[in-house]
């Protein structure tokens, strides 16, 4: 009893560390010059299995540059189809909207249409589990054709993406309803050789926090993310800084379960 007390005291003196710390990095990034500002990141994620074979899923995503003040950055929107396997793969395609926010002109919003096609595959390792997906996006942006801003134009690109995620437990109280997740994942972009402005587009996404689940169907995600972007005006590598709220919500129609291959929450 005496070492379960223990561990019960460990985990709940490590949850604490991580929100403290989690504060102290928020209130460091804040105090920062305003171009280092960090990004904050909401967004609903829906997904919902209505037979084995299929299911749908949508998500809605607002990005903003700080909090104090609440400065706009990018909304987005994106819905697909799922077939899943009994082997753990499923193949989703779907469409996707993404609206970038232009303070410095009357236009307020770059347009971007997606086409999206990806495939992933979630295998287990005693209590850890691994998740890969590759996702290729079709992508028509509205852009900025020179720096002076004035003109725009739509450019047709081919993106391809990876992503390897990787979560387990943390050690609970077995009367503790609500179960909490560590997460860590790694994000690669790639354009397929067109040049976007001057130099070629890509992007890099590190990923670390918690998932808190209160029931089957619900779970919130913690994370902070690093993302080194290149700026293809500015001919540079930006870091930036970004933290990120993720509510899931996972729903399940099927009235018989044939395939019962654990939902893992992925970050999009």
């Amino acid at each position: 009893m005496k070492l379960l007390e223990g561990k019960s005291t460990n985990v709940k003196m490590a949850i604490r560390m991580f929100f403290t710390f989690s504060i102290f990095l928020i209130v460091d990034f804040q105090v920062q010059a305003q171009f280092a500002k960090p990004q904050y990141w909401f967004a609903y994620n829906h997904t919902g299995r209505f037979t084995d074979r299929w299911s749908y899923g949508f998500d809605l995503n607002h990005r903003t540059n700080g909090i104090i003040p609440f400065n706009s950055s990018l909304s987005a929107a994106r819905m697909g189809m799922t077939y899943h396997t009994k082997t753990g793969f499923r193949f989703t395609a779907g469409y996707a909207w993404f609206g970038t926010f232009v303070p410095q002109q009357d236009r307020i919003w770059l347009h971007e249409n997606r086409i999206y096609e990806q495939a992933q595959y979630t295998h287990g390792k005693g209590k850890l589990n691994f998740t890969h997906r590759i996702r290729i996006e079709h992508r028509w942006r509205q852009l900025f054709k020179d720096a002076v801003l004035d003109e725009t134009e739509v450019f047709l690109t081919n993106r391809y993406r990876y992503l390897f995620q990787l979560d387990g437990p943390i050690a609970r109280r077995p009367d503790r309803l609500t179960s909490i997740r560590w997460q860590v994942a790694n994000e690669f972009f790639i354009h397929n050789k067109e040049e976007i402005g001057y130099i070629l587009f890509d992007q890099n996404r590190t990923l670390a926090g918690i998932i808190i689940s209160p029931s089957r169907s619900v779970s919130m995600a913690l994370l902070y993310q690093l993302i080194l972007q290149q700026q293809p005006f500015l001919k540079e590598t930006r870091a930036i800084n970004s933290f990120r709220i993720t509510l899931f919500h996972q729903l399940d129609f099927r009235k018989r379960k044939t395939f019962k291959i654990e939902e893992i929450p992925v970050i999009d």
